[in-house]
């Protein structure tokens, strides 16, 4: 995102040359634009650099406890669970992991939370103002992440289900912010079918896990004969529906909320759930209380239960879930029934030792989440962020030109990108020679090379090359080298046996990340 951003200012041209377009190309998964045009602003300012990157959606991640403040405030009147609500917020891992990256899905939980802050606001008080304000931030938030395009229709649906006596009896202030909602949403609908947007769904959605058609084969095979009980037993859209539901509600498991969190290490911190383990008699505490206080109307209540339900139905679809990225909307109900069971608990307890006890458990589990988090979370999972790139990169800059091939290993993620963003590669000799591979099985493509560069390592490499292979993670004194001289970061060093024709000269061991990279010389 940031490269195209980058490219976009330069050129007025994403990386493949298209003129600023809604869906961008990327690795072939043609992601939502709407990311990489919030960064242009900061990157024009600060320049190409990963906090340049990251800014957007920081700022919007804070401010997103804000209009949570706002949002629970205008449903229950009440400052105290409008404050809790804003501070669990606050504090909360899930919420903390995805506001410091690039990350679209938690940009797009700000203009989801917006949009359902100001309908709200025409719900109390129908002023036409809070309805356009609020069809521009649900608009807007199709720019962002494909699976806002699913869950905000949805609770768009319930909102005027819900609502519909209201809207009703003020249809003529409708009409203008649907026009409006419509005319910023038709051209990202547009591109998404005619640019290949829908290719993203169909390489991660859950009917390209081939695995229930090939169940339901199994299962048929295995009776003598084939009857109508069987067929509608083992039907394979039969399964698709159970694997839905298995995934839907795997987001629920508290294995997944509070004891390990996601499986994919860039989503999580170690041995650590998505939420503070410490939190959960406060939110059993929370249920009770919403489902049994007046502080909550019905339509406070519904809309709560609503957002808990409907934030998982897009990461369902996949074939990876639970996945917290994709349903990181679910950090926006979950902080509020905390909230409302730390309330709840001070209500039955009502003393200074009752609110002591509540800071200190979350301030020991803060604690914990910084120490995973800035401690051990770069040791366990180097991979998960490309850790060593920013270091490697201007190694291999300074040598283009003094080898006639350099090769370097794909083992780590896509690195063509990541050597466009770190060299800051000038977009316009970049457009006449980009060229993606076909889609991987997972629909994902790559570059395999720029200039003299390649982006992979060939079991032929010819003479005067550069190589710049992957090494095993070994600390300094593991490295079994007859010399280690050390400058930063980087080891310079003869090992005990150097393969035919190579000679080592450069190995980078990026000893916090666990990446080193391998340089080679033939």
């Amino acid at each position: 995102m940031g490269y195209n951003a980058y490219s976009l200012l330069q050129t007025g041209q994403d990386e493949h040359g298209i003129s600023w377009p809604i869906h961008f190309r990327s690795f072939g998964d043609y992601k939502p634009g709407g990311y990489v045009y919030l960064a242009l602003p900061f990157i024009k300012v600060f320049g190409l650099t990963p906090l340049a990157v990251r800014l957007p959606n920081l700022i919007l991640s804070v401010i997103t406890i804000l209009f949570l403040y706002k949002l629970v405030l205008l449903l229950t009147k009440s400052n105290a669970l409008s404050l809790y609500s804003s501070i669990v917020l606050s504090l909360s891992p899930w919420h903390i992991h995805f506001s410091r990256g690039a990350w679209e899905s938690s940009a797009s939980v700000f203009f989801i939370l917006a949009g359902i802050y100001y309908l709200y606001c025409f719900i109390h008080q129908p002023r036409q103002k809070h309805l356009i304000l609020s069809a521009i931030f649900f608009s807007l938030s199709f720019y962002l992440y494909h699976s806002a395009r699913i869950i905000t229709p949805l609770i768009i649906i319930f909102i005027v289900i819900t609502n519909y006596r209201l809207l009703l009896a003020n249809l003529s202030k409708i009409i203008f912010p649907l026009i409006i909602g419509l005319i910023i949403t038709i051209p990202v609908l547009l591109s998404f079918l005619n640019s290949g947007g829908s290719s993203r769904f169909n390489s991660v959605g859950f009917l390209s896990d081939t695995g229930p058609k090939s169940r339901s084969e199994e299962l048929l095979n295995q009776h003598p004969g084939v009857s109508l009980y069987t067929r509608i037993t083992h039907n394979y859209r039969l399964l698709y529906g159970l694997s839905f539901l298995q995934k839907y509600t795997s987001h629920f498991d508290t294995n997944f909320l509070f004891i390990s969190g996601d499986d994919v290490p860039r989503s999580k911190v170690p041995d650590m759930g998505q939420l503070y383990f410490l939190q959960l008699p406060f939110l059993i505490l929370g249920i009770v209380f919403i489902i049994k206080s007046t502080l909550f109307n019905r339509h406070s209540k519904q809309l709560v239960l609503a957002l808990l339900l409907i934030s998982p139905v897009a990461s369902s679809l996949t074939f990876q879930a639970p996945s917290a990225l994709r349903s990181l909307m679910m950090v926006i109900p979950f902080s509020i029934i905390i909230a409302s069971g730390i309330y709840y608990f001070y209500e039955l307890f009502p003393k200074k030792v009752t609110l002591i006890f509540i800071i200190i458990l979350h301030l020991v589990s803060f604690l914990y989440y910084l120490d995973a988090y800035f401690v051990h979370y770069q040791s366990r999972y180097p991979f998960a962020w490309n850790q060593g790139f920013s270091e490697i990169v201007p190694f291999v800059t300074e040598n283009v030109s003094n080898f006639d091939h350099i090769y370097f290993t794909n083992q780590y993620d896509q690195p063509y990108i990541l050597y466009l963003f770190f060299s800051k590669y000038p977009p316009i000799k970049l457009h006449p020679q980009i060229k993606l591979t076909p889609p991987d099985q997972f629909g994902f493509s790559t570059v395999n090379q720029i200039d003299n560069l390649y982006f992979h390592i060939p079991e032929s490499i010819p003479p005067h090359s550069l190589i710049i292979n992957a090494s095993d993670f070994q600390t300094p004194d593991q490295f079994g080298f007859s010399t280690v001289n050390q400058i930063d970061n980087l080891y310079f060093h003869i090992p005990e046996s150097i393969p035919p024709h190579s000679l080592i000269i450069n190995a980078s061991d990026f000893q916090k990340t666990g990446k080193s990279f391998k340089i080679e010389v033939k």
